[in-house]
Formats: C-alpha cells, sequence, structure tokens
C-alpha cells in the first residue's frame, strides 16, 4: 500500500507514527521507512534508533525489512545502518536475530570491510567518545563476521595494552577475547554511545540514568567537583555495571581523591568500605578482577600501610595472579605493580618473592596481555634480568624441540625457506613467520648468521605487532650466547623511534642487558654515540614513565652520562643547563632538540605564551645546526605571535636551502605508518615547508599523490594532500590534482555507489566511481575486477590526453593485483602478446612526465618477472630492436631484488653475446661491477660476472684497466670462492693486457692459505712471463 502513496504524504505519516504508544502504529512506521526518500531518511536517522531500541518483536522486523529495502536502493547508506541490523544478530528475540544475520550475509562484503576498516581508523582519535564508538561497532561486528577483524588485531592489540582510557581497554580485550571472559552484555549496555551519534562529554543532563551519567563523566578530559562526587557515590553500588564504571574513572583521579580526602572527613570513609569490600571479596571472574583492580589502585593513594598492603597481596592478589583465566591474571599483575608503585622496599622484597614463588614465567607466557602487564611490574621492580626470550608468548617449546631434531646441513634451507616466505602482502602471515623465525633462532642459534638480513626485515615490518617479534629474536640472540653482530645493533637502534610503546620498552630492557652483558661494546665509538643519543631522547621525551625509566637506568651504564640523569626533578634554570650541555655534545644534540620540540608543542596546545617565549631565547642563542630543523614546523605556528620565531625561521631557512635528508627521512616514516594522526601531521609540516618555498622529495610527493588518488580513511587526509598538490607545479602533480577535484564533482552529483566495474563499456569516471567502492586505504581492492592488458591500454594517459592519469594508475594497481592471483585470462594474454605488452610497459616505465606512473609500471613488470619466470628475457630477445631495452634493464638493476636482478642480468648476458658492445654504455657496466661488490647474494654476484666475462673491455684499454682495477679491489675484500670466480676474469680477458702495477696487486694473492687461490695465481704469473694468453 505505501508504495502507491504520494512521498509526501508518507513522511507525515512516518513523523506520527513514531510517536505513537501504540505497537502497531510504530510497526507502521518501520514499514514506512524503506519508502522514504534518501533525504528523509537522513534527516531521521535519530528515528530509526528509536526503533532499534523497541522492544516489539513486530516493529523490529518491520524495520529490518525496511532497512534491507534501503541497502538494495541506497547501498551508499549501508555503512551508516548496518551497525543497527548488527547489533540484532545478538541481542534479539530468535526471530529478529536470524532475519539480522540473513540480512548481513546478503550484503557485498566490500560494505562490512569498509564499516571495519573506516572504524578501525577511528581508534588512532583523540576524541574519546569517537574511541569507544569505534569500539563498540568493532565489537558487535565481531560477534557475528569475526573475520573481517584481522587487519584490526594490531590497534585492538594496541589499545587493550596501553590505551589511557580504561574503558577503551577493557572492550578492546573483550573483542581480542572474543567475549569470553568479559560478557557480551558490556557492548549491548553502552550501545546508547552509537545510537547518540553527537553525544559528547556536554551531554550528560538529569534526565540520563545513572550508568549513562558515569558513562560521560568517565570518557570526560576532565570532571568537576560535582561529578567526582556522583562517581563516588557509586564507587561500591550494588549494581556491578555502575560500581566498574566509578571504580575504572576513580582509578585516573586518585590524586583529586587524596586531595579531597585531606579536606573532606565524609570522603575518608571510602577508604575503609573499599578495604573490606576487598576482603571479603569471594567470587573471582572477569569483571570482578576490573573492579578489584580498580579498587587497589584507588587504596595505594591512600597511605594503606605496609602490613596492609601485604596481607591483600597475600590473601587476595595471588588468587588472582594465579588464576587459570589469563584475563583475571593479568589483572593480578596490575594489582601487584600498583603496590610496587608505593616504593615500599619491604614491600617490593615479598612482591619478588611471590613472583619467584608463583611461576612467573608462565603467567608472562599466556598472551601479549599478561607478557606486557609482566614486564611493566619487572621494570619497576629494576629486574631487567628475569626478561627472557622463554617468558614471551611467542616462545613454543614444542616447535623449538622440532626444529632442534632437524639435521644441522638443514639448518641454512630453514633459513631461507623462511625468508622466501616472509615475503607476502599478508601481515598476519608475515607474524606467524616472524615467530618461526624466533623459535628457529631459539633452537640453533649458531646458524643465525643466515638470517641477519630477514631479522631486520621484521625490526622494520610496516604492522607493530610483526616489529615486536624481531625484537624479541634480538633477546634470544643476546640470551642464548651469540654475540650480536654491531651492524645489527646498530640497524636496531633506529627502530627505538617506534610509534608503539611495547616496541620501546623491549628494545630499552634488550640495551640494558646488552651493556649489562658486553659493556666492551661501547669501545664502538659508533655503537657508544648511537645508544647514548637513542636512550637520552627517549628519555628526556617518551610519554610513557616506564620507558623513561628504563632509559635511565641503562643511561648509568654508559660514561659520560651523568649530567643526564635526574633531569625531571630539575628545575627550569638546572634543566636548560642540562640541555645546553647536551646541544654541545654531538652525540646528544637531537635529543636535546627533539626534548624542545615536544615541551614547545606542548605548549603551544595549552597556549602557555610564558614557557614559549622561554623556549624561543633558549633556541634563539644557539648554532642552528640541521638537527634545529626538526623544529620547523612549530616555529611556524608561532610566527605570527612572536617575532623571535620568525627570525629564528629566517635563520634556518638561510642556512638550509633544502630539507635536511634525516627530517625528510622522518616525515616518509610518518606517512607510511597507519596511523591517522602521523599521517596529518606529517602532510601539515610538508605543506608549511612547500608554502615557505622548500622542495620536496621525490619519494615523499608519490606517497602524497596516492593519498589523494585513492580513498582515505579520514577525509583530512585527503584534504591536505590536494592542498599540497595544488601549490606543485609538476606535470604529474597538476594533473592528479585537477582529476580529482573533476572526480569530486562528478562523485557529488552521482551519489549511487556500485561494485560492478566493466571497463569495457564505461568512462573513466564511471570506473572510478565504481572502483571507489571497492578500494580500501592501503590500495587494494578485495573484489575481483575483470581487467585484461588490452582493455588497461583504451585508459592509459600515454595513448591519448584525453585519458585519465588516475585510472591509469589505479588499473595498474588492479592489473598487479590480479596477476598476483594468476587471473588465467591475463596469464595467458601476457604469454600471447609479451612483446607489445613490454614494449608498452617500459614505455610507461621510462616516462619522465609522470614519475608515479612510471612506479606503478615497474611494480607491475616486476610482479610479471615473479609470476613468470624468463617471460622479460624472451620479450627482450626476440623483440626486433632489443638494445632498445638497455636503459630499462638498467633500472631493473637498480632493484634491490636478487630474482629481478637475475633476469636482467641474464638477459644483458645474452644481449652481449647478441654483440651488444658494453664499452658503448658505461653506465650499465659500472652497475654490474658494483653488483659483484656484494658476493653475500651469491647467485647475483655469479650472474654479475657472467655478464663481465662476456663483455669486450679488451678492445679498450682504459675500461679494461678500470674494470681490472675494481676486480682487484674486490679480491681483497671477498670469500674464498667468490676469489676464485673473481680470477676467471683475468683468465678469459688475458693476463698480459693489465698493466704492471695491478698485476703486482695481483700476485700478492700468490701467498694465499688458500692453495686454489694462490695455485690459479701462480699459473697466470707464469702465463704471464711467457707472453700467452688464455
Amino acid at each position: 500500500m505505501y508504495q502507491n502513496m504520494p512521498k509526501k504524504d508518507l513522511t507525515p505519516l512516518f513523523d506520527k507514527f513514531i510517536e505513537s504508544n501504540e505497537y502497531k502504529e510504530r510497526a507502521e512506521a518501520a514499514k514506512i521507512l524503506g519508502y522514504l526518500d534518501k533525504e528523509e531518511l537522513g534527516e531521521r536517522l535519530q528515528k530509526i534508533v528509536l526503533l532499534n531500541s523497541d522492544n516489539n518483536i513486530a516493529v523490529l522486523l518491520n524495520l529490518l525489512s525496511s532497512i534491507k529495502n534501503i541497502l538494495l536502493k541506497y547501498p551508499e547508506k549501508s555503512e551508516e545502518l548496518l551497525i543497527y541490523v548488527y547489533i540484532h544478530t545478538e541481542f534479539s528475540n530468535h526471530l529478529v536475530k536470524e532475519f539480522s544475520r540473513q540480512i548481513i550475509d546478503s550484503v557485498n562484503p566490500k560494505v562490512i570491510d569498509n564499516i571495519v576498516v573506516y572504524h578501525t581508523s577511528k581508534l588512532y582519535s583523540k576524541n574519546r567518545f569517537e574511541v569507544v564508538k569505534a569500539l563498540l561497532v568493532l565489537g558487535f561486528v565481531s560477534i557475528y563476521s569475526p573475520e573481517y577483524l584481522k587487519n584490526s588485531l594490531p590497534e585492538l592489540s594496541m589499545i587493550s595494552l596501553y590505551s589511557k582510557s580504561e574503558l577503551s581497554k577493557i572492550l578492546a580485550q573483550a573483542i581480542l577475547d572474543e567475549f569470553e571472559n568479559i560478557p557480551k552484555s558490556i557492548i549491548k549496555e553502552l550501545k546508547f554511545l552509537i545510537e547518540s551519534p553527537d553525544i559528547d562529554e556536554n551531554s550528560w543532563d538529569d534526565t540520563n540514568d545513572a550508568f549513562k551519567k558515569l558513562v560521560i563523566i568517565n570518557l570526560k578530559k576532565e570532571i568537576s567537583d560535582d561529578e567526582f562526587l556522583l562517581v563516588l557515590k557509586h564507587l561500591t553500588d550494588s549494581e556491578e555495571k555502575n560500581a566498574i564504571i566509578s571504580a575504572i574513572t576513580l582509578k585516573k583521579y586518585v590524586n583529586l581523591l587524596k586531595k579531597l580526602n585531606e579536606s573532606e572527613n565524609e570522603i575518608s570513609e571510602i577508604y575503609p568500605s573499599i578495604y573490606n569490600a576487598l576482603e571479603n571479596k569471594n567470587e573471582i571472574d572477569g569483571l570482578n578482577a576490573i573492579l578489584t583492580s580498580a579498587y587497589i589502585r584507588i587504596l595505594v593513594n591512600s597511605n594503606i600501610t605496609s602490613e596492609k598492603a601485604l596481607k591483600l597481596i597475600k590473601n587476595l592478589v595471588t588468587r588472582y595472579l594465579n588464576h587459570d583465566n589469563y584475563l583475571i591474571s593479568s589483572y593480578g599483575l596490575e594489582m601487584l605493580n600498583s603496590f610496587v608503585l608505593l616504593k615500599n622496599s619491604e614491600l617490593n622484597l615479598n612482591i619478588e618473592k611471590i613472583l619467584e614463588n608463583n611461576n612467573f614465567g608462565n603467567i608472562l607466557r599466556y598472551n601479549s596481555l599478561n607478557y606486557y602487564s609482566g614486564i611493566k611490574l619487572i621494570a619497576n621492580l629494576g629486574l631487567y634480568d628475569i626478561v627472557r626470550p622463554e617468558i614471551s608468548p611467542y616462545f613454543n617449546e614444542s616447535l623449538v624441540n622440532e626444529y632442534a631434531e632437524v639435521p644441522k646441513s638443514m639448518n641454512f634451507e630453514q633459513f631461507r625457506s623462511l625468508e622466501k616466505k616472509f615475503d607476502s602482502e599478508d601481515w598476519f602471515y608475515r607474524f606467524e613467520i616472524g615467530k618461526k623465525l624466533g623459535n628457529l633462532t631459539y633452537a640453533v642459534p649458531n646458524d643465525i648468521k643466515y638470517s641477519y638480513g630477514l631479522i631486520n626485515s621484521v625490526l622494520n615490518d610496516r604492522v607493530y605487532l610483526v616489529r615486536s617479534v624481531g625484537v624479541w629474536i634480538l633477546h634470544i640472540i643476546l640470551d642464548r650466547g651469540f654475540k650480536i653482530p654491531e651492524n645489527l645493533i646498530i640497524e636496531s637502534i633506529s627502530c627505538f623511534d617506534d610509534p608503539n610503546m611495547e616496541i620501546r620498552q623491549d628494545l630499552a630492557i634488550f640495551y640494558n642487558k646488552l651493556l649489562k652483558k658486553y659493556p666492551e661494546i661501547l669501545n664502538n665509538v659508533e655503537i657508544k654515540s648511537k645508544f647514548q643519543s637513542a636512550l637520552t631522547t627517549k628519555y628526556f621525551t617518551d610519554r610513557f614513565n616506564i620507558v623513561r625509566t628504563i632509559c635511565e637506568d641503562t643511561l648509568k651504564l654508559i660514561p659520560n652520562s651523568k649530567d643526564l640523569i635526574g633531569y625531571e626533578s630539575k628545575n627550569l634554570e638546572e634543566k636548560f643547563e642540562t640541555l645546553e650541555k647536551a646541544l654541545d655534545n654531538f652525540e646528544l644534540k637531537r635529543s636535546a632538540v627533539i626534548r624542545l620540540k615536544v615541551k614547545l608543542r606542548s605548549y603551544i596546545k595549552t597556549k602557555d605564551s610564558e614557557n614559549i617565549l622561554k623556549i624561543l631565547e633558549f633556541i634563539d642563542k644557539q648554532d642552528l645546526t640541521e638537527e634545529f630543523f626538526d623544529l620547523f614546523f612549530e616555529l611556524c605556528s608561532v610566527k605570527k605571535d612572536f617575532e623571535i620565531a620568525e627570525n629564528i625561521l629566517n635563520r634556518l631557512k638561510n642556512r638550509f636551502p633544502e630539507v635536511p635528508k634525516s627530517r625528510e627521512n622522518i616525515i616518509y616514516g610518518n606517512l607510511d605508518e597507519m596511523i591517522v594522526s602521523r599521517r596529518i601531521d606529517a602532510l601539515n609540516e610538508i605543506l608549511e615547508y612547500i608554502l615557505e618555498g622548500f622542495e620536496i622529495d621525490g619519494k615523499i610527493i608519490k606517497k602524497i599523490k596516492e593519498f589523494a588518488i585513492y580513498p582515505q580513511v579520514n577525509s583530512k587526509i585527503t584534504e591536505l594532500s590536494l592542498k599540497i598538490l595544488e601549490k606543485l607545479s609538476t606535470e604529474e602533480s597538476k594533473r592528479i590534482f585537477n582529476e580529482k577535484i573533476e572526480l569530486n564533482g562528478y562523485l557529488s552529483k552521482n551519489n549511487l555507489e556500485s561494485e560492478v566495474v566493466d571497463v569495457k563499456t564505461q568512462t573513466w569516471k564511471e570506473i572510478y566511481f565504481s572502483l571507489k567502492y571497492l578500494l580500501t586505504q592501503d590500495y587494494k581492492t578485495l573484489n575481483y575486477v575483470n581487467l585484461e592488458f588490452s582493455d588497461f591500454m583504451k585508459f592509459n594517459i600515454l595513448e591519448s590526453d584525453k585519458n585519465s592519469l588516475i585510472i591509469s594508475i589505479i588499473l595498474l594497481e588492479v592489473l598487479k593485483n590480479n596477476l598476483k592471483l594468476e587471473d588465467p585470462i591475463l596469464m595467458d594474454e601476457l604469454e600471447k602478446y609479451k612483446r607489445p605488452i613490454l614494449k608498452n610497459i617500459s614505455k610507461i616505465i621510462l616516462n619522465q612526465k609522470y614519475p608515479l606512473l612510471s612506479q606503478k609500471g615497474l611494480e607491475f613488470l616486476k610482479t610479471v618477472m615473479y609470476k613468470k619466470s624468463s617471460w622479460f628475457e624472451e620479450a627482450v630477445l626476440t623483440s626486433s630492436k632489443s638494445e632498445e631495452y638497455l636503459t630499462l634493464i638498467s633500472k631493473l638493476l637498480d632493484e634491490n631484488t636478487p630474482q629481478i636482478q637475475v633476469e636482467s642480468l641474464e638477459t644483458l648476458a645474452n644481449l652481449v653475446k647478441l654483440n651488444v658492445k658494453c664499452t658503448d654504455y658505461p653506465d650499465i657496466h659500472e652497475k654490474v661491477l658494483n653488483l659483484i661488490s656484494d658476493d653475500k647474494k651469491w647467485i647475483v654476484f655469479r650472474k654479475a660476472l657472467e655478464v663481465i666475462y662476456a663483455c669486450n673491455f679488451e678492445d679498450k684499454e682504459d675500461i679494461l684497466e678500470k674494470v681490472s682495477k675494481r676486480i682487484i679491489d674486490y679480491l681483497k675484500n671477498s670469500n674464498d670462492d667468490s676469489k676464485l670466480f673473481l680470477i676467471k676474469f683475468f683468465k678469459i680477458k688475458g693476463i698480459d693486457k693489465i698493466p704492471d702495477y695491478l698485476f703486482e696487486e695481483l700476485k700478492e694473492f700468490e701467498n694465499s692459505p688458500n692453495p686454489y687461490i694462490s695455485s690459479e695465481i701462480a699459473e697466470l704469473i707464469q702465463k704471464r712471463k711467457m707472453g700467452m694468453n688464455f
């Protein structure tokens, strides 16, 4: 009936029925909803919330039926409405549950993925309400569709471990735990936060029930005395949810509680009541553990006696500590840590004994939550030496035993196999491979030399959980008695600036143990310098007290660090004196500047003009070296209000006409992070540089172009990226900017998204329109897009200036992804048309006009070479003008990938055999010689030498002399196996053709202890004497 009614009549009827007390009329309102226009729906979102909370089954079933119709008509509404369906997949009548699940199952998986991606990005927000709302959405999705949360695990883990919001930690842990120990009812109780899109810290009023009021107070940045007293009133509430939210709120305000206790007598009664409640605790479960932990944290600030504290520890806390449930035992660890903060030496000794007697290692090994709770306790006790690899949740005893039984001759192959498998785009797979590498290293530590490169890759992975495995491996090497190579130590120090606290904490403990075990390592001036700088930086600036504490303890192990210790307890004048000394010390200069940057940023945020001026006056007195460029963005922020800041900026610009590489590397690292706030900060900084007239490195600009092209989880990233591109004068930047503005206009007028992509019939705007629905924040498509190379060529910007650069770039990405999936149609096309395809890809790669397009073309070609062995070589060699590909081969030689370098070298060797003269291409033979210098990549080394053997260097004496000199230089530093292959060069080219001075250098190897080498040299000497050639 409603489908035939005029639209103008439906809306008032809906508005009338929605307010009715009669369920039948509300059920009709729910039915009418499915026939409203999109604009009217948007205006009535809060009405949908009312219907969704209705207790009547008929209302809910009609609402779900309407939502299903809305999703079919307006798929762009899916991400807005689907969460209300998810709520009913668990918390409703059986009929409603089943209907809700049917709707979820009928939705395109990409819609759900987009919801998860979007709300995962919100976990980085500084707004507590946004974070908790995002966690609730992820929680509801996880109950019925947990498979979609795999890529959210790093963020959830991060929040569960060290979020400052206890409520956020509890929700994140509940999701990770699949609500096994924390009941699902917690998200049901909090769903009002999702249902109130505009709720914030000012939403508190007398109409809210007690729980809602307490939740809003908990999420506020600051609370009033009246709000504090309300929380206090519910602290021992008989209704558990009120007591828990009150207790975790007061954990944040223990100092305020202590202050009020001193001035208001009635508050002093709170502490005895909490103590009595704890003494009478019998039931132990997950929620009870949360409440008990909060109570203990509050008591610790009440001047509790050590006798009472010890009694609680022995009678209560140890019960939690030894509980079979890991969540409960993790709260036991947190309770102990609260008592350690009393800094009572006698009490701490008792706690150490309790740890010794309670199988502490097994408790920590449960999982990451227990491990990091335990590490925090260990660090506060200063017991760094008991941090052993066996207490990590990554340690797998059965796997270690399995690896230990493998014949020693197979160890090399095992390490190499893991190295190949680690090259995966799936972060979780890399995480698992990293853990296997760690357990293999534990089992056979003497063979760790086979995996230094892989360990470095694990340490520098994009995902912090993978990086955490890398730090664990460093602990393994140290504890298993194998001295860590100095270059690996130096490389690890660059990881100490990790955005995740767990990485910094574990690395700091590793450095503490390393310096105790091998103090002589400080004899290496570079290591000492880097250690002192990195540790001082974190000691000065880390926002986590635990990291600063470990760094302070570790600095005490480094000579000449005495002046740095106790920095935080100094007054302002003394702090400036310490910073002055640090600035005079080359190793500590950057640490001091970062401290100034952090404090200046803090004062800018709080608008503390007095302290801003003090810091600026201090900076103005200094010699502005490269390190001070780190302050550029902060100086720009205050230059309008402080003339001294403008003067400092002008001094920096006069001294540094370009942004220093060290700063650009930091910026690129922040852009590459998945943390939204870091990306936005980096983009703001780049925009400031451009406005000040600086040129930015091409690698950074490519990243910004990608941000502009692909949909982002935060619109601010796109907005800033476009602002930057608008300011640039390059052809590619201008083209991307103009096309994106044109696309945005098109998308705003055509609001119906569709996942259907038909490249054979659609225009470039329609393709982008469809792909926008499929693309995720990391530029992949989860749905297959039917695309052949010939289809791509129709849209290739190099074929026609009327084509779109953005679509050319995106379609190359789609082609690459299809190739990784071994799409049979594309694989067949590549085989049939290899020469024309290579010709077109070569044009794309070598074009100078569009560098990002060039990069995407190179990525596609490399994927072809991975998937189709010898394809590149055959395409080049069967080409009528194969010599034209030498420039492309030269570019491929720059790729630091053995498989790509090997096929490029094999192709080059065959071209040389076809009479391509190496001497005509000095750049290429120079690159080949550089590859010979690294004999660690044995296969590349061999293939590079084969090219050198084939080259006609003897035709030009000056080039032969140069190449011979390089070969002899390599001989001096290579291993014995490599030496034999290097010597072969002189046997092939003729020993009598090299100059006398080089022959004398070669003769030095006649006395080599290796009989094969000395024999080969002796033979060459004899031939030279005889004037004979080989």
